[in-house]
This record gives structure tokens, sequence and C-alpha cells, in this order.
């Protein structure tokens, strides 16, 4: 990945970027490349194609997987069941439980329309700012890995410098969606996507950069298998998905956990199907 592409604004995404890609100084001439819209518009439209085709992407109501997951923060790695819901650009719902644990046991956390909430058995908790920013900014990742949504009104697409190894990036932006960057291989495939994100602890500005690998398919929409997340350059996420549905139409998917209500149920404007 070409260090000139302009989301490389700090020395914190330089290094993100270069844990993940090996990254070499940039040659004295780069290759040329047209940039802009049109050039942008090509590599999605390739990108599009390689992801199932334009026809099964644009249908996809509903994302939800499950997977073995790794957490790890301040220095430890947790091993974790997980189960992810997204409905793009609207609704974001991650259930986690301990590798050996029962799913009664589980922990989620909900996020829609800026907000965000800490879901247990008695009641919904609303999550501070940093935390909210940060889960609605992956319900915008996962939105956009959709890719037929920045051919929208309103999305811009604009492509970049290819990079020495055949890689082919775009810089996006989308309501409902950080400002990111998307890099694709040869054959159009997704490999990496980053942007400047919100640390959920200190609120703090951060480097996410994820990289993707493999592949899981449903109803023709072809998904990343293996999802990672790096941030600042170290490790921070990743999960191996075990199953994946990519749906046309929104489902009911209760919380797996045993849920009590408050009196006069969750708060006003959750979703909690």
């Amino acid at each position: 990945m070409a260090i000139s592409r302009s989301w490389l604004t700090s020395v914190a995404l330089v290094a993100a970027l270069g844990a993940c890609t090996a990254m070499d100084a940039p040659p004295a001439n780069p290759p040329a490349a047209e940039a802009g819209p049109a050039a942008g518009m090509a590599t999605l439209d390739a990108a599009i194609a390689a992801a199932g085709g334009e026809a099964a992407l644009s249908k996809v109501q509903e994302l939800f997987w499950t997977g073995d997951a790794k957490v790890t923060a301040d220095g430890a790695t947790q091993d974790q069941n997980a189960a992810v819901l997204v409905r793009p650009f609207s609704f974001y719902r991650v259930t986690t439980w301990g590798k050996g644990k029962e799913e009664k046991t589980s922990k989620t956390t909900q996020a829609e329309h800026g907000k965000a909430w800490d879901v247990n058995r008695v009641s919904w908790i609303p999550m501070n700012e940093a935390g909210a920013k940060f889960e609605n900014e992956q319900l915008g990742l996962f939105s956009l890995m959709l890719l037929t949504p920045l051919k929208d009104a309103g999305a811009t697409v604009k492509a970049q410098p290819d990079g020495a190894d055949g890689t082919h990036a775009i810089q996006v932006m989308r309501e409902g969606a950080p400002a990111a960057e998307l890099e694709f291989d040869a054959s159009g495939k997704l490999v990496r996507a980053g942007y400047a994100g919100t640390d959920p602890k200190t609120g703090e500005s951060v480097t996410e950069v994820y990289t993707f690998s493999g592949e899981i398919v449903s109803n023709g929409v072809k998904w990343p298998k293996h999802i990672a997340m790096t941030r600042n350059g170290s490790p921070a996420y990743e999960i191996d998905l075990k199953t994946f549905e990519a749906l046309p139409e929104k489902t009911v998917r209760p919380l797996m956990q045993t849920l009590q209500y408050e009196p006069g149920g969750p708060p006003s404007g959750a979703d909690a199907g």
C-alpha cells in the first residue's frame, strides 16, 4: 500500500498499515495510476463482481455470522464465541460468551443511529460517547463491505495509486460510515480496510486497520471467513467465521441470554429484534 495515499495522515496510520502490509519505502518513480471518480468506480465495479455481483449484494437487508473470536486488550487475549448481526447502516449487535461457557452467560452490545447499549439480563445500559462511536463505526465498516451502497446518491469513491504488490485502493465516503480506504487484490477481492476511528475507552482518535482472508458464501454473497483488526498497529480483535447468512429480509433474532426488560421495555428507538 503506497504511503502517499491521503488517508495516511499520521505516523500512527503508517505504522498500523506497515504492521499488516510489510510496506517498503515508496519507489522514486511509482507506477502511474489514474485517480479520481471514474477510476474509483471501475475498481468498485470489479470488487462488486468479485464479491458476488450487484444483484446479490444489493438485496441484502441483514447479515449474521457466528465464529471463534479473540479479543486483545491491556496485553491479555480472551477466546470467545461470537454472534454478530448487521442491518446495513442501521443496526449492529454483537453477542459474546467465553469458551466453554453456556450461551445464557453471554454479553451483548447493540448499536444504532449513533447510540449504543450494553445489554445484560435485566437492563439496557447506555454506553458512553466513546464506546457508542466505536460500535457505530464498526456498523459503518461492515455496511461498507457490501460495496453496492457506495453507488448510492451522496456516496463518493476515489481511486488511489496502485500498490507495488498489484493491489488497488479506493477512498470512500458515505453517510452512516467512517471515511475509509478499501483495498483489493488483483482479482478484486477485498483484502484490507482502514479508517481513523475512536478508542472505545479513551475516546482518542486511533487507526483501525482490518485485514480479510478466506471466503464464506450465502445467497451468492461472498464474505471474508477471517477478519482481523489492529488498533494503532497492535492486535485488537479477530474472528474466524463458522456460519454466515446474507438475507434479503430482516428476521427476528431474540437475544441469546435470558433478557428481562425493565418496566417500559427497552430504550426508545432500540431494536430488540
